[in-house]
């Protein structure tokens, strides 16, 4: 039993501030230790039911996407980490060697409220990320890539309004509610200690209920078509990148439509409009 661990930041236990999950703020190195407990307390839940192998992939995008403290993480896993990685670049771990993925620490998507820190892929870039007119955050594109690759996704951690957005899609899936979103910046929150065993039992339970067969893959095929709504007007250096790709169509000065036949390369897709606004940025 093969299991893949997504470890993104926001949805991490006790943290509720953009400042909790930036460089540089009071308690931004604290919080990278909060983050890899709860990622411990998955890869313990997941060995301890019959796990026999676990991949984690870093998802949050700061530093280069290196926050997981290494000298913290359980030995017994193996990190996927560093910017410039193939395919979505926060799903190379992910193949259809996978039985079983697990999402940790995730976040709702743009357009949520509440929901802590919600947002898709960049909230300083877009307002709202939609796959054919309905409204999807991150974890949606992981429910996606790992249903094109049949694994099913069996866990998920965050507040109230990611774990309902994830079990819309996967009503089977494991939910362990870590905090109740009181708003963007704001929550009603399980102390990091106490949330650790709760997410060491919800890693458990997916893993044995994988290895009995309960859980199924989301069933999903391309060709995927996006539209981003941008925060800001897309600048002069954005339209001329943009009106030389042909995977890309500036809408307005506010919307971008782009198609992909994968979701992963639509994620790439979506995560370059982010840095299109520079001069010459055509790759993806």
């Amino acid at each position: 039993m093969k299991v893949f661990v997504s470890v993104d930041m926001e949805g991490i236990s006790g943290l509720v501030r953009w400042a909790d999950v930036t460089p540089g703020s009071i308690d931004f190195q604290l919080n990278r230790s909060l983050m890899t407990a709860d990622a411990n307390a998955a890869i313990e839940g997941a060995f301890n039911a019959g796990a026999t192998e676990v991949v984690v992939e870093e998802n949050h995008g700061v530093e280069d996407l290196c926050v997981l403290r290494m000298d913290e993480i359980d030995p017994r896993c193996r990190v996927v980490r560093g910017a410039g990685r193939p395919g979505a670049s926060t799903m190379a771990g992910l193949d259809d060697t996978c039985d079983l993925v697990m999402l940790v620490g995730h976040h709702a998507r743009a357009g949520s409220f509440p929901g802590i820190m919600a947002h898709t892929i960049s909230y300083t870039e877009f307002s709202l990320v939609s796959l054919a007119g309905t409204p999807v955050g991150e974890a949606d594109f992981f429910i996606r890539r790992a249903g094109e690759l049949s694994v099913p996704v069996g866990l998920i951690t965050g507040d109230q309004i990611v774990a309902e957005q994830v079990a819309n899609l996967c009503p089977d899936v494991e939910q362990v509610i870590l905090k109740q979103a009181l708003g963007r910046q704001a929550g009603d929150c399980i102390p990091p200690l106490r949330a650790r065993a709760m997410i060491q039992e919800g890693a458990s339970r997916a893993v044995q209920r994988a290895m009995g067969h309960e859980l199924g893959p989301y069933p999903t095929s391309g060709p995927y078509e996006f539209e981003v709504a941008l925060r800001k007007p897309a600048n002069e250096a954005m339209a001329e990148n943009l009106a030389s790709l042909n995977e890309f169509e500036l809408l307005n000065d506010e919307q971008v439509r782009l198609v992909a036949d994968r979701i992963e390369l639509g994620f790439r897709r979506v995560a370059y409009l982010g840095y299109a606004r520079r001069a010459g940025a055509t790759k993806y």
